[in-house]
């Protein structure tokens, strides 16, 4: 049972209120209601701001569709700026989603105050939905905001469709967060994945020859992720001269990858054949002097097949 509005006395539309709690019939409710017109706004007005705590999300997010379709985007707005963070775990984990839907209605609103209130909400706390609207705006004020959600596994897919919205400053911003001039530190501990999410903007965005030099550091990681979209980067705009730290840092990681990785490395050689191929004779005398034998099941091993072919068995004892 839900509580009862203070002043309002129609049977009908309390009913429909009630139901929205239904699996079966919930959805049928939010089209009764917002058939009902603007007569049903103070109830679902009420169960949005002055309900009990909840734990299941669906109720109020079929409430904020009804709400959104019935054009009531002041009363929206009002939970944003009503909003208090629940101490409930649980309870906070399911307003989440309703934060998130309601994020998704304002976007019918699009207004300078409607975007000031979606930031704040998303500062206070990211939500999928929140992140989403953000991007939506194409606004720079939001760009900051998008590379800090990109450590949120909850958000991280929308934070990059929202940068890709707005590539100039995104790809403005990624450069200088990788030179330690912003907020958003590529550097801390439990920012793998910003890591990972920046470098492959940058990939798609681009970078000038003067820009190298700040990303080459980051051939010393030891994620495979984050040295392969480097070593793109480097192998594109970087001078000749670093190919061999490149190329050294590709075949360092393909130990670790994956075989979408290991396919991409292996591009990435084979445009260098030569060189890379230098490089895996050395890797492959080294392993051979260690009395290391050959696994295939191994990337590493297969991307040396890859280059040497029928030679690594004059280089790694016992090679098939």
């Amino acid at each position: 049972m839900i509580e009862k509005l203070p002043g309002f006395t129609n049977p009908h539309i309390e009913n429909l209120i009630e139901r929205l709690d239904s699996l079966i019939d919930g959805d049928r409710a939010v089209s009764e209601l917002v058939a009902y017109g603007e007569g049903a706004v103070p109830y679902l007005e009420h169960f949005l701001h002055s309900g009990s705590p909840r734990t299941i999300a669906l109720p109020r997010c079929r409430v904020v569709r009804a709400l959104g379709e019935l054009g009531a985007y002041s009363i929206l707005l009002a939970y944003f700026r009503e909003y208090e963070r629940p101490a409930d775990p649980q309870v906070l984990f399911a307003e989440d989603a309703v934060r998130s839907a309601v994020a998704r209605e304002l976007l019918n609103w699009k207004s300078d105050e409607v975007y000031q209130v979606l930031l704040e909400a998303a500062r206070e706390r990211a939500t999928s939905g929140l992140v989403l609207a953000l991007g939506e705006f194409r606004k720079p004020e939001s760009v900051p905001l998008l590379f800090a959600v990109l450590d949120d596994d909850l958000c991280r897919e929308e934070g990059i469709e929202g940068l890709r919205k707005v590539p100039v400053i995104a790809r403005e911003y990624a450069v200088l967060s990788v030179r330690g001039k912003t907020q958003t530190d590529l550097l801390a501990l439990g920012a793998l994945r910003r890591r990972r999410a920046t470098f492959q903007l940058l990939v798609e965005f681009g970078i000038i020859p003067e820009e190298w030099a700040d990303l080459r550091s980051f051939l010393q990681e030891s994620d495979s992720a984050v040295v392969i979209a480097v070593a793109r980067l480097g192998l594109q705009v970087g001078p000749e001269s670093d190919y061999h730290e490149i190329i050294g840092a590709l075949l360092r990681v393909s130990a670790h990858i994956n075989w979408l990785q290991e396919d991409e490395i292996s591009r990435l050689l084979d445009a260098h054949r030569d060189l890379a191929s230098q490089l895996a004779r050395e890797i492959a005398e080294e392993r051979q002097r260690r009395g290391e034998r050959p696994n295939w099941l191994m990337p590493s091993w297969r991307i040396l097949r890859h280059l040497l072919g029928r030679n690594l068995g004059s280089h790694a004892s016992g090679a098939a």
